[in-house]
């Protein structure tokens, strides 16, 4: 949807447009929201708050699992009950509200299970509550579940950020399809759809390069990791880095090339490929004097050489 502002008093000041035009255009316009999206987020904090509160004075996974529940039929009643579109966006926050604490109650009560047990039930959760509700946002961390269920995930501890992928070998393949089936898929959905669909398989292409990263680095294992915890024996096939450093820039080159100039898959090939070189080339020589010297000039040669290419295009 396309929004033009007007300054309607400034165009018949200069007599651009006549006051029967003004009047027409004033017709026209949007209503102001401003004071329904203040309304709305005041009750998005105050629910948040009571939530907190009620936590804190009966803190167990059963006062969880009642908040979401009572989020969740509270979405339900706003969608199915409201005329307009006034509370949107405090239904659409109840509904993630109720969403992600199902998926958090779910990890708490499974802690102590396999990992892939909480995780696949977590997936199934946040698929269900994109596919109702038609959120990208849900949808994303959708694809981000089901990476955990193949070993992938991050960590955080003091001033200290960590990514971890388990199985890249399985990762890149399972992802991959996944990627290629949902962008396929995009083309005979309504438009509605497009929008959550698109958003699931970006994800699960940065999946596809996050796993391709931690291959390059340190290689693969098949049925090395969460698929061999009932036989710590069984033999396992191992790759080398060298396949991910390699087959990582073959894919990127192929979606920078191939995909439409400007859009998310060639942009995102194009800053995987300088994540790529960036990588090797410490891991190579190190982040001593000599080679922070020789990777400034190589960045500044490649940046004088992609104006110098650009300059030419549009010249052309």
């Amino acid at each position: 949807m396309s929004i033009i502002r007007l300054d309607l008093s400034a165009l018949q000041a200069t007599a651009q447009i006549t006051p029967e035009e003004a009047a027409r255009l004033t017709a026209l316009a949007l209503p102001d929201r401003r004071g329904g999206l203040a309304v709305n987020l005041l009750l998005i904090f105050g629910a948040i708050a009571v939530s907190v509160a009620a936590i804190a004075l009966v803190p167990n996974a059963a006062t969880g699992l009642l908040l979401a529940l009572a989020a969740l039929a509270a979405a339900e009643a706003l969608r199915r009950l409201m005329t307009g579109e006034s509370f949107t966006l405090l239904a659409t926050a109840l509904a993630l509200m109720g969403t992600l604490g199902l998926a958090g109650w779910v990890g708490w009560e499974f802690r102590e299970a396999h990992p892939t047990q909480p995780a696949l039930l977590i997936t199934f959760l946040l698929t269900a509550g994109a596919i109702w509700y038609r959120s990208a946002f849900l949808a994303a961390l959708a694809m981000v579940a089901l990476g955990a269920v193949f070993g992938s995930g991050t960590g955080y501890w003091h001033a200290s950020y960590a990514l971890f992928v388990e199985e890249p070998t399985l990762t890149i393949a399972v992802f991959g399809l996944l990627t290629a089936g949902l962008y396929r898929l995009r083309g005979h959905v309504p438009e509605s759809w497009s929008n959550p669909i698109t958003v699931a398989a970006r994800t699960s292409l940065i999946l596809v390069h996050f796993a391709f990263w931690v291959g390059s680095l340190w290689g693969d294992v098949l049925g090395g990791a969460r698929w061999s915890y009932e036989d710590a024996a069984q033999p396992a096939f191992g790759l080398a880095p060298w396949i991910f450093a390699i087959g990582w820039p073959a894919l990127s080159f192929t979606l920078a090339f191939t995909a439409r100039r400007g859009g998310f898959l060639s942009v995102s090939a194009v800053v995987f490929l300088a994540i790529h070189g960036y990588t090797q080339y410490f891991e190579t020589f190190g982040a001593e004097p000599l080679s922070l010297l020789i990777a400034g000039l190589v960045l500044v040669g490649l940046a004088i050489a992609a104006a110098r290419l650009l300059r030419g295009r549009r010249g052309a």
